[in-house]
């Protein structure tokens, strides 16, 4: 005597699109939270910590953008700092303008847009986006980490 059970293929594509919708989400969670923490730690910076703001654009031009396979998912606000609207505009420019070089990856994209931004860097040595690049690389992998781990956990949550 043999007992089958069987689960219909519907059901199974059911449930792998279910747990890849799972993955996808808690990983665009943690890189969205991840981007927000940069954007805030360069962006509040005291001007004493890093540049003087003159016009405020290079502040407003601070932001970041999250990529799946050249896709853009998530855009910053790119909020607008003490009057800063070309820097916003700015910023949204260049995450448009970026897709195409994340076409094979997903990704979290933060970025100073301004064209100085780096001169600011390498010639006044103030800190724009370095020390937060160092600071999120070191924390990406842990991020991601309780991603998964959330994500197994609701994955495991589902019925077939």
């Amino acid at each position: 005597m043999a007992i089958h059970m069987t689960t219909p293929m519907s059901a199974l594509d059911a449930f792998f699109k279910k747990a890849f919708e799972i993955i996808k989400g808690e990983i665009f969670n943690a890189l969205a939270k991840l981007g927000e923490e940069s954007v805030r730690k360069v962006r509040d910076r005291d001007q004493s910590e890093s540049w003087i703001d003159h016009t405020a654009n290079l502040r407003s031009s601070i932001g970041y953008s999250i990529y799946d396979y050249g896709v853009k998912q998530i855009e910053s606000a790119f909020e607008i700092v003490k009057g800063g609207s070309l820097g916003s505009a700015e910023g949204r420019k260049m995450v448009a303008e970026l897709a195409s070089e994340y076409a094979n990856v997903f990704a979290l994209v933060v970025v100073a847009a301004m064209n100085y931004a780096d001169k600011v860097e390498a010639i006044e040595s103030k800190d724009v986006l370095e020390s937060t690049r160092i600071w999120a690389q070191n924390e990406v992998n842990a991020r991601l980490e309780r991603a998964k781990e959330t994500a197994i956990k609701k994955i495991n949550a589902l019925t077939l």
